[in-house]
């Protein structure tokens, strides 16, 4: 059990290998972003002792409940001999936070603020002091990027540390440190958790957002048929690539392009089945490539892996999911010779990713930014892979540093006051402050 104030965060994701063909039980490979959601845990001060807040400006957010008046007693018992969470929500839980205790919030502010009071009250008791739960992002909310597996795996972590389920990690030099059980065991529970937080947003969710938000590095994961449990393998050393996030900005619906590729699979089935069949293979290919010894990991194995985006962003054209804007930028980073470029999620809308080249200037970077800018695309430069969930103490290691930490990132007023994406990774990011530790 730990004390407030303390930071946790935790990665976005982008769907690497695999879309639309995951939807028929073939696989899918999901990767960690460096673009990140970060939580701080406070104390409330005195007169505020008997109150949880949450606070998202982000989305607009800021909603407060006495503790003596939630629903306590809808909690589910867990057993003494109980690890794990349930992998399904409890409905008199569900039916008790009911509207009353969210009323007047949008739909995305409502599904926040039932996610975490559903893992509060599960996690926490009545007799826990008021806190403030404060988030802040560096992901675009809605745009495919698992910021709500994000969200979920930061209120789930901190929840864990602060009712001693789990315990803080074990600072580490680098990814490749030793394998510690206790971290694992903690990060696997953090994950179960996030999950029933996803399922409060979502209803029924894959896992493999909360698990690349949990874990880092990259995913695997495929959908089997009824009865058959679903696959689901975690590279957690999976080493960080350069990647340019590129948001189209067009709006898109996961369910309208899913029901595309179906309707052509049924009308040119000798046709489509091939091209799915070809997205399964490569990316079965990628996960081998993806399994190799960071050792082997040089730069003919990235120029394969930029040959597999490539060829999977051409997989689905042929599926009829792509868009001109996401067209338009591919044809600005290939003019460029950025990098490889392929659609990310349903397609239709939404995000690219480049792959860079590790050879390409700064100054084609600026160039391409500044093009894709102009035509009103959000651009993000950002690695794949890389760390999942952490936490950041305040130490006393000497005073100027603990009154500096006090004051700048263990401040809620500091916070919430923070500016645009750069100032949150600036201020509180990992890479760049020092103290950061993962699971």
């Amino acid at each position: 059990m730990v004390s407030a104030p303390f930071l946790v965060s935790a990665p976005g994701k982008v769907i690497l290998f695999g879309e639309h063909a995951a939807v028929y039980g073939k696989p899918a490979i999901a990767a960690a972003l460096s673009l990140r959601t970060f939580l701080l845990t406070s104390n409330n001060a005195a007169e505020f002792s008997d109150v949880v807040t949450l606070e998202f400006p982000d989305v607009e957010l800021q909603y407060s409940w006495k503790i003596d008046s939630l629903p306590w007693n809808a909690v589910p018992k867990r057993s003494i001999d109980t690890v794990r969470p349930p992998s399904e929500l409890n409905n008199g839980l569900m039916e008790a936070i009911g509207q009353d205790l969210v009323a007047d919030l949008s739909p995305l502010q409502r599904s926040a603020a039932v996610a975490f009071l559903y893992l509060y009250l599960c996690l926490c008791s009545p007799d826990m002091p008021g806190m403030t739960f404060s988030v802040r992002s560096t992901l675009p909310i809605g745009a495919g990027l698992g910021s709500s597996a994000s969200v979920s795996v930061c209120l789930a972590a901190a929840l864990c540390l602060l009712s001693g389920e789990v315990s803080p990690p074990e600072k580490k030099e680098d990814s490749d440190s030793d394998f510690n059980a206790a971290d694992y065991a903690s990060i696997e529970l953090i994950d179960a958790w996030a999950f029933l937080g996803e399922r409060c947003i979502h209803g029924t969710p894959s896992g493999i957002d909360n698990a690349v938000a949990s874990h880092g590095g990259a995913v695997m994961f495929q959908r089997m048929s009824k009865g058959n449990p679903n696959v689901r393998e975690t590279m957690r050393n999976f080493p960080p690539l350069k990647l340019i996030l590129i948001d189209s900005r067009q709006p898109r619906r996961t369910a309208v392009q899913v029901a595309y590729v179906a309707m052509l699979l049924q009308k040119h089935p000798l046709v489509t089945e091939p091209i799915l069949d070809g997205i399964h293979a490569l990316t079965s290919e990628a996960y081998k490539l993806l399994q190799m010894p960071k050792e082997k990991c040089d730069d003919a194995w990235e120029e394969q892996l930029r040959e597999l985006v490539r060829v999977n962003h051409g997989l689905l054209v042929a599926l009829g999911v792509s868009h001109p804007k996401l067209e338009a930028i591919k044809m600005a980073t290939d003019e460029l010779e950025i990098g490889e470029t392929k659609l990310t999620g349903a397609g239709g809308g939404g995000c690219a990713i480049t792959l860079v080249k590790k050879d390409v200037e700064e100054s084609r970077i600026f160039e391409l930014k500044q093009r894709l800018e102009g035509h009103g695309f959000a651009v993000y430069e950002t690695s794949l892979g890389g760390f999942g969930a952490g936490c950041l103490f305040p130490t006393k290691s000497n005073a100027a540093e603990w009154e500096e930490w006090e004051e700048k990132l263990f401040s809620l007023h500091h916070m919430l006051g923070l500016g645009d994406r750069e100032h949150i990774q600036q201020t509180v990011g990992v890479g760049s402050i020092e103290g950061w530790a993962f699971w």
